[in-house]
Protein backbone atom coordinates (compact mmCIF):
# COMPACT_ATOMS: atom_id res chain seq x y z
CA UNK A 1 0.00 0.00 0.00
CA UNK A 2 1.30 3.41 -0.61
CA UNK A 3 2.17 6.38 1.28
CA UNK A 4 -0.68 8.47 0.56
CA UNK A 5 -3.14 6.38 0.72
CA UNK A 6 -2.02 4.91 3.75
CA UNK A 7 -2.20 8.39 5.14
CA UNK A 8 -5.78 8.85 4.00
CA UNK A 9 -6.67 5.41 5.45
CA UNK A 10 -5.12 6.65 9.14
CA UNK A 11 -6.94 10.53 8.77
CA UNK A 12 -10.22 8.33 8.50
CA UNK A 13 -9.56 5.69 11.78
CA UNK A 14 -8.81 9.05 13.99
CA UNK A 15 -12.14 10.96 12.13
CA UNK A 16 -13.75 7.53 13.21
CA UNK A 17 -12.49 7.88 17.14
CA UNK A 18 -13.02 11.39 17.59
CA UNK A 19 -17.02 10.79 15.89
CA UNK A 20 -17.85 7.79 18.01
CA UNK A 21 -18.68 5.87 14.74
CA UNK A 22 -16.08 2.79 16.03
CA UNK A 23 -15.28 2.07 19.69
CA UNK A 24 -12.27 2.93 20.71
CA UNK A 25 -10.63 -0.45 20.86
CA UNK A 26 -11.57 -0.98 16.88
CA UNK A 27 -9.99 2.43 16.19
CA UNK A 28 -6.56 1.07 18.29
CA UNK A 29 -6.37 -2.01 16.45
CA UNK A 30 -6.81 -0.70 12.79
CA UNK A 31 -4.39 2.46 13.92
CA UNK A 32 -1.74 -0.62 15.17
CA UNK A 33 -2.51 -2.18 11.57
CA UNK A 34 -1.87 0.62 9.13
CA UNK A 35 0.53 2.88 10.71
CA UNK A 36 3.82 1.21 10.33
CA UNK A 37 6.53 3.63 12.31
CA UNK A 38 8.76 2.76 9.48
CA UNK A 39 7.28 3.18 6.50
CA UNK A 40 5.06 6.39 7.43
CA UNK A 41 6.62 9.50 7.59
CA UNK A 42 6.08 12.37 10.40
CA UNK A 43 3.02 14.18 9.43
CA UNK A 44 3.97 17.04 11.77
CA UNK A 45 6.06 19.37 9.49
CA UNK A 46 7.04 21.41 12.82
CA UNK A 47 8.28 18.10 14.84
CA UNK A 48 11.85 17.66 16.59
CA UNK A 49 13.17 15.02 14.48
CA UNK A 50 12.31 17.55 11.22
CA UNK A 51 14.54 20.16 13.50
CA UNK A 52 17.12 17.74 14.16
CA UNK A 53 17.60 16.63 10.75
CA UNK A 54 18.29 20.25 9.64
CA UNK A 55 15.07 20.76 7.20
CA UNK A 56 15.65 23.88 5.67
CA UNK A 57 11.84 24.05 4.38
CA UNK A 58 10.76 23.97 8.47
CA UNK A 59 13.50 26.46 9.46
CA UNK A 60 12.75 29.15 6.54
CA UNK A 61 9.19 28.65 7.66
CA UNK A 62 9.79 29.15 11.19
CA UNK A 63 11.36 32.49 10.07
CA UNK A 64 9.31 33.77 7.96
CA UNK A 65 6.12 32.92 10.85
CA UNK A 66 8.43 35.11 13.29
CA UNK A 67 9.75 38.03 11.17
CA UNK A 68 5.96 38.17 10.33
CA UNK A 69 4.97 38.18 13.83
CA UNK A 70 6.98 40.89 14.84
CA UNK A 71 6.67 42.74 11.52
CA UNK A 72 2.90 43.19 12.82
CA UNK A 73 3.23 43.73 16.27
CA UNK A 74 5.94 46.52 15.20
CA UNK A 75 3.58 48.44 12.56
CA UNK A 76 0.42 47.34 13.06
CA UNK A 77 -0.32 50.87 14.85
CA UNK A 78 0.94 52.71 12.16
CA UNK A 79 -0.91 51.08 9.07
CA UNK A 80 -4.05 52.56 7.94
CA UNK A 81 -7.48 51.07 8.92
CA UNK A 82 -8.29 49.67 6.32
CA UNK A 83 -4.98 47.54 6.05
CA UNK A 84 -5.16 46.97 9.65
CA UNK A 85 -8.50 45.41 9.42
CA UNK A 86 -7.04 43.54 6.48
CA UNK A 87 -4.14 42.27 8.32
CA UNK A 88 -6.22 41.50 11.25
CA UNK A 89 -8.76 39.47 9.24
CA UNK A 90 -5.95 37.33 7.32
CA UNK A 91 -4.22 36.38 10.58
CA UNK A 92 -7.57 34.88 11.65
CA UNK A 93 -8.24 33.31 8.56
CA UNK A 94 -4.85 31.44 8.59
CA UNK A 95 -4.69 30.36 11.96
CA UNK A 96 -8.25 28.80 11.65
CA UNK A 97 -7.96 27.82 7.84
CA UNK A 98 -5.28 25.44 9.18
CA UNK A 99 -6.82 24.50 12.32
CA UNK A 100 -9.12 22.98 10.09
CA UNK A 101 -6.96 21.33 7.83
CA UNK A 102 -4.93 19.70 10.54
CA UNK A 103 -8.09 18.91 12.49
CA UNK A 104 -7.95 15.23 11.01
CA UNK A 105 -4.21 15.43 10.61
CA UNK A 106 -2.97 16.27 14.00
CA UNK A 107 -4.98 17.10 16.64
CA UNK A 108 -2.65 19.12 18.40
CA UNK A 109 -1.73 21.81 15.75
CA UNK A 110 -4.98 22.26 15.26
CA UNK A 111 -5.91 23.02 18.82
CA UNK A 112 -2.87 25.35 19.55
CA UNK A 113 -3.93 27.28 15.79
CA UNK A 114 -7.66 27.48 16.82
CA UNK A 115 -6.68 28.76 20.37
CA UNK A 116 -4.13 30.78 18.64
CA UNK A 117 -6.65 32.34 16.04
CA UNK A 118 -9.58 32.44 19.20
CA UNK A 119 -6.99 34.69 20.99
CA UNK A 120 -5.68 37.03 18.38
CA UNK A 121 -9.29 37.78 17.61
CA UNK A 122 -9.92 39.79 21.54
CA UNK A 123 -6.46 40.87 20.71
CA UNK A 124 -6.92 42.73 17.61
CA UNK A 125 -10.43 43.50 18.63
CA UNK A 126 -9.30 45.75 21.52
CA UNK A 127 -6.51 46.75 19.98
CA UNK A 128 -8.31 48.20 17.42
CA UNK A 129 -10.93 49.56 19.96
CA UNK A 130 -8.01 51.82 21.34
CA UNK A 131 -5.94 52.37 18.84
CA UNK A 132 -9.24 54.42 17.07
CA UNK A 133 -10.40 56.13 20.31
CA UNK A 134 -13.85 54.14 19.76
CA UNK A 135 -16.66 54.06 22.18
CA UNK A 136 -15.99 51.15 24.16
CA UNK A 137 -19.84 50.93 25.81
CA UNK A 138 -20.66 50.34 22.54
CA UNK A 139 -17.59 48.42 20.81
CA UNK A 140 -16.70 46.06 23.33
CA UNK A 141 -20.01 44.20 23.60
CA UNK A 142 -19.84 43.78 19.89
CA UNK A 143 -16.65 42.51 20.16
CA UNK A 144 -17.87 39.78 22.66
CA UNK A 145 -20.91 39.22 20.54
CA UNK A 146 -18.97 38.70 17.48
CA UNK A 147 -16.09 36.48 19.72
CA UNK A 148 -19.11 34.61 21.26
CA UNK A 149 -20.81 33.96 17.45
CA UNK A 150 -17.52 33.54 15.95
CA UNK A 151 -16.40 30.90 18.61
CA UNK A 152 -19.90 28.60 18.35
CA UNK A 153 -20.02 28.41 14.86
CA UNK A 154 -16.16 27.29 14.16
CA UNK A 155 -16.29 25.26 17.64
CA UNK A 156 -19.23 23.49 16.23
CA UNK A 157 -18.16 23.47 13.17
CA UNK A 158 -14.52 21.69 13.64
CA UNK A 159 -15.94 19.86 17.06
CA UNK A 160 -13.55 21.85 19.19
CA UNK A 161 -15.64 21.70 22.64
CA UNK A 162 -13.48 23.83 24.56
CA UNK A 163 -13.52 26.86 21.87
CA UNK A 164 -17.82 25.76 21.33
CA UNK A 165 -18.31 26.63 25.05
CA UNK A 166 -16.59 29.49 25.33
CA UNK A 167 -18.37 30.95 22.69
CA UNK A 168 -21.33 30.51 24.94
CA UNK A 169 -19.61 31.29 28.04
CA UNK A 170 -19.06 35.24 25.59
CA UNK A 171 -22.86 35.40 25.07
CA UNK A 172 -23.86 34.30 28.52
CA UNK A 173 -21.56 37.73 29.89
CA UNK A 174 -23.03 39.69 27.37
CA UNK A 175 -26.34 38.26 28.52
CA UNK A 176 -25.00 39.53 32.29
CA UNK A 177 -24.56 42.66 31.30
CA UNK A 178 -27.22 43.65 29.37
CA UNK A 179 -29.25 41.90 32.01
CA UNK A 180 -27.47 44.18 34.80
CA UNK A 181 -28.14 47.54 33.27
CA UNK A 182 -31.52 46.62 32.16
CA UNK A 183 -32.86 45.71 35.61
CA UNK A 184 -29.60 47.08 38.28
CA UNK A 185 -32.31 46.88 40.89
CA UNK A 186 -33.65 42.91 40.69
CA UNK A 187 -34.56 41.03 43.18
CA UNK A 188 -33.39 37.44 43.44
CA UNK A 189 -36.17 35.83 42.11
CA UNK A 190 -36.12 38.22 39.31
CA UNK A 191 -32.11 36.69 38.94
CA UNK A 192 -33.29 33.08 39.11
CA UNK A 193 -35.96 33.57 36.48
CA UNK A 194 -33.48 35.42 34.40
CA UNK A 195 -31.27 32.54 34.37
CA UNK A 196 -32.89 29.11 35.15
CA UNK A 197 -35.06 29.02 31.86
CA UNK A 198 -31.70 29.19 29.64
CA UNK A 199 -30.18 26.63 31.96
CA UNK A 200 -33.16 24.15 31.19
CA UNK A 201 -32.79 25.06 27.30
CA UNK A 202 -29.28 23.71 26.88
CA UNK A 203 -29.86 20.80 29.22
CA UNK A 204 -33.08 20.07 26.99
CA UNK A 205 -30.49 20.87 24.06
CA UNK A 206 -28.09 18.16 25.33
CA UNK A 207 -30.52 15.39 25.39
CA UNK A 208 -31.77 16.62 21.45
CA UNK A 209 -28.03 16.83 19.48
CA UNK A 210 -27.02 13.79 21.74
CA UNK A 211 -29.98 11.83 19.49
CA UNK A 212 -29.00 13.76 16.22
CA UNK A 213 -25.26 15.64 16.56
CA UNK A 214 -22.38 14.16 17.25
CA UNK A 215 -19.74 15.54 19.67
CA UNK A 216 -21.55 18.82 20.49
CA UNK A 217 -24.49 17.51 23.53
CA UNK A 218 -21.29 17.35 26.19
CA UNK A 219 -20.85 21.16 25.43
CA UNK A 220 -24.45 22.01 25.92
CA UNK A 221 -24.33 20.23 28.80
CA UNK A 222 -21.56 21.94 30.68
CA UNK A 223 -23.47 25.37 29.41
CA UNK A 224 -26.39 24.12 31.58
CA UNK A 225 -24.86 23.63 34.22
CA UNK A 226 -22.68 26.70 34.27
CA UNK A 227 -25.99 28.51 33.93
CA UNK A 228 -27.67 26.56 36.73
CA UNK A 229 -24.93 28.69 39.22
CA UNK A 230 -25.39 31.93 37.26
CA UNK A 231 -27.90 33.42 39.38
CA UNK A 232 -26.29 33.61 42.73
CA UNK A 233 -22.65 34.43 40.18
CA UNK A 234 -24.57 37.26 38.80
CA UNK A 235 -25.51 38.43 43.05
CA UNK A 236 -22.42 37.81 44.29
CA UNK A 237 -20.01 39.50 41.62
CA UNK A 238 -21.88 41.89 38.60
CA UNK A 239 -23.72 42.85 41.35
CA UNK A 240 -24.10 44.87 44.55
CA UNK A 241 -26.10 44.94 47.93
CA UNK A 242 -26.92 41.37 47.90
CA UNK A 243 -26.96 39.80 51.71
CA UNK A 244 -24.46 37.37 52.57
CA UNK A 245 -27.24 34.31 52.32
CA UNK A 246 -26.81 34.61 48.32
CA UNK A 247 -22.97 32.58 49.08
CA UNK A 248 -25.36 30.16 51.08
CA UNK A 249 -27.42 29.59 48.53
CA UNK A 250 -24.84 28.98 46.04
CA UNK A 251 -23.54 26.14 48.01
CA UNK A 252 -26.93 24.79 47.81
CA UNK A 253 -27.46 24.76 44.72
CA UNK A 254 -23.98 23.11 43.79
CA UNK A 255 -24.86 20.13 46.57
CA UNK A 256 -28.02 19.84 44.49
CA UNK A 257 -26.09 20.03 40.96
CA UNK A 258 -24.07 17.03 42.12
CA UNK A 259 -26.44 15.39 43.21
CA UNK A 260 -28.79 15.57 40.08
CA UNK A 261 -25.51 14.78 38.64
CA UNK A 262 -25.26 12.03 40.45
CA UNK A 263 -28.79 10.55 40.15
CA UNK A 264 -28.71 10.97 36.16
CA UNK A 265 -25.34 9.93 35.58
CA UNK A 266 -25.83 7.01 33.30
CA UNK A 267 -27.36 9.69 31.00
CA UNK A 268 -25.37 12.73 30.83
CA UNK A 269 -22.43 10.62 30.87
CA UNK A 270 -23.95 9.15 27.84
CA UNK A 271 -24.35 12.53 26.43
CA UNK A 272 -20.27 13.79 27.17
CA UNK A 273 -19.20 10.75 25.48
CA UNK A 274 -20.67 10.94 22.15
Amino acid sequence: MNLEKRETILREINYWRRSKLLPEQYCDFLTNLYNDETEIKDSNPVSLQNLQQGNIKVWLFGFGIISLIFLISLYFSVFPWPLQLATALCVLIVCYGYSAIFRDRNNMISLILAGAGSLLTMVFGLWLIALHNLDPDFWRPLLIAGCGLLWCVLGFTLRIGLLHYCGFAFFALLYAGVSGRMRPDASMLEIELLWLPLCGLMIWLSWLLYHRVNGVSGVYLGVGVSLWLMPEVDALWLRTGFPEWVSVLLIVKVAAGLALLFIFRKNWIAWVTS
